[in-house]
């Protein structure tokens, strides 16, 4: 091949060829114009089909609304030129100018510009009709579709979508922009187990649920689904250490808030009844304070809001009140079992309660609750504590004896 393409030969029988193609491209138009001729000298003619029309118009201002869309164009000319506009196709462009016109229907001649000037242009039809219509402007609010929201992990919920920004700019002739019935973004939560962010394009609708496509800025808008797992509300406490200074007592403790949301798996959020937030060291208050504890996360729990709590220790003088004859009970016997307190033994004790003043003036007899516990005894004689319940921020101690005596049998009936 190399051989053929380098012999002598070859290159003068291709050039040969060449300058013939371009010799009868260039006198064929003598050629049928030669005296003698039976035939009448006729201009060969070329057809182009659906030849788009461009329309000219202030763009800023106005949109087309109708117009008429393709052309025919007819050239006549010489052969040698149809030939080589059919060859090179230059860069033509039919078109109507209603850059100075307003609002309305316009019928106008239709232009065209940068065929060969050999060639004679004659466009069918020659009047065309553009209908202009002022663009408006029109903020619409974004809505969002959320796509398979009872598809997401079990146990977990979705939550109020966020759209940022929250409106769009609809942009076209005013009678396209009333078309206009709503604006949407849509987003497929399906499996989701965590909140879902994604920037995703906004979609316009008309009433019948049409879909429009105009003009709109932004294009895209950000959107926020949170996807919540099980959550449910508990209590908070604090742990109290130490003890306070002499003289003083705690009135009252106020947790705000006085919950937490837990979230996590549904088996382990059932088994937690409270949040523990930290611990107050009583041995260092001389005064009413406020504390802000950061709430920690518990095992197996995925997060706790709110993140921190304040807790107001209110701090005041403290005072004494006696409550003598409060009953002991006995708890944690067995049905099979007596309990017999020994003769001499007192079946009530006088309790010293301290505390403020403002809760002292609200105890009663009835808050307060003297027992001693029995379920880890058997039979037998026992010396047991007596111990004291009641209201908190109130300390309680026993006037006299701390013990009481007893004794266990079996029931002989």
């Amino acid at each position: 091949m190399d051989k053929m393409f380098n012999s002598h030969w070859f290159v003068r029988i291709v050039s040969f060829f060449i300058a013939l193609m371009l010799f009868t491209m260039v006198n064929i138009d003598n050629l049928t114009t030669q005296p003698g001729g039976v035939l009448p000298t006729i201009n060969p003619a070329y057809t182009l089909e659906d030849v788009e029309l461009t329309v000219l118009y202030d763009e800023e201002n106005y949109a087309i609304t109708d117009k008429t869309e393709n052309v025919q164009v007819n050239l006549k000319g010489p052969q040698a030129q149809l030939t080589l506009f059919q060859l090179t196709r230059p860069s033509y462009e039919v078109f109507v100018d209603v850059t100075d016109r307003g609002e309305g229907v316009h019928t106008l001649s239709v232009q065209h510009r940068n065929f060969p000037s050999e060639l004679t242009v004659s466009i069918v039809p020659q009047y065309v009709r553009v209908e202009l219509q002022e663009k408006q402007t029109v903020s619409f609010p974004v809505q969002v579709d959320i796509i398979n929201s009872s598809e997401v992990e079990e146990g977990y919920t979705v939550g109020t979508p966020i759209v940022t920004p929250i409106n769009v700019d609809v942009t076209a002739a005013r009678s396209l922009v009333a078309e206009v019935s709503m604006v949407k973004a849509f987003v497929d939560v399906a499996g989701a187990d965590k909140t879902i962010e994604e920037t995703t394009p906004v979609k316009m609708f008309d009433k019948n649920g049409k879909e429009l496509f105009l003009a709109v800025e932004p294009q895209v808008v950000d959107v926020k689904i949170p996807i919540t797992s099980p959550n449910r509300l508990v209590p908070t406490k604090v742990t109290r250490t130490g003890k306070l200074p002499a003289g003083l007592s705690i009135s009252d403790v106020k947790f705000e808030p006085e919950e937490v949301t837990i979230y996590g798996p549904t088996d382990v959020i059932d088994r937690m009844n409270v949040v523990d937030v930290g611990t107050i060291d009583l041995s260092k208050l001389s005064e009413s304070q406020t504390f802000e504890m950061t709430v920690p996360t518990p095992p197996g729990i995925e997060r706790v809001t709110p993140e921190t709590v304040n807790i107001t220790v209110s701090i005041t003088t403290e005072e004494t009140a006696e409550f003598p004859d409060v009953p002991i009970e006995v708890i944690g016997g067995r049905s099979e079992e007596k309990v017999t307190f020994n003769e001499n033994s007192n079946r009530s004790v006088t309790i010293l309660a301290s505390g403020s003043e403002e809760l002292l003036s609200k105890l009663t007899l009835s808050d307060i609750q003297a027992f001693i516990d029995i379920s880890d005894l058997s039979t037998g004689k026992y010396e047991v504590e007596i111990q004291v319940n009641g209201p908190p921020n109130i300390q309680f101690a026993l006037a006299d004896n701390k013990k009481i005596p007893i004794e266990i049998t079996v029931r002989s009936d």
